[in-house]
């Protein structure tokens, strides 16, 4: 069984992950044409855009959600139910993330463009992850 000095050590590693996280790209998309569409968790960058291509912002609120969870994992080293409600948040944050991924790399692979996934999204994940089994072992120690 995980103490619980352990168990705050993955909250705090899962924080960690999860902010830097939200500064590296979480993904780029090479449209045809030589457009690159770079999102990250505050906006999208679009790099050598022609004169009247048509991109607008993604969603420059793709952090938000990931933030809000975080706050929780914190609140949750000293309220057991915080951690929990945390990590099983940035599961769903993650989950729907993970689903507008997908749906930009079809868009992306239809207009013959490449798509690639970016660091941010892996440490999104492992963040994730981390912190999830950080916040179950506090609930346990608690019980």
């Amino acid at each position: 069984m995980i103490g619980r000095a352990t168990a705050v050590a993955l909250v705090a590693a899962g924080v960690v992950l999860t902010a830097t996280a939200l500064v590296l790209p979480w993904y780029s998309t090479v449209y045809a044409g030589g457009v690159e569409v770079v999102v990250r968790a505050w906006g999208t960058e679009v790099v050598n855009k022609p004169g009247d291509w048509p991109a607008g912002d993604l969603s420059p609120w793709y952090g938000v959600p990931v933030v809000v969870t975080v706050a929780l994992l914190v609140a949750g080293v000293w309220v057991r139910q915080a951690a929990l409600a945390g990590s099983a948040a940035q599961v769903g944050a993650v989950a729907v993330i993970a689903a507008l991924l997908v749906s930009e790399r079809g868009h992306a692979v239809e207009q013959q463009g490449d798509f690639a996934l970016g660091f941010g999204l892996v440490f999104l994940v492992a963040g994730t992850l981390v912190a999830l089994v950080g916040a179950v072992a506090v609930q346990r120690e608690a019980a």
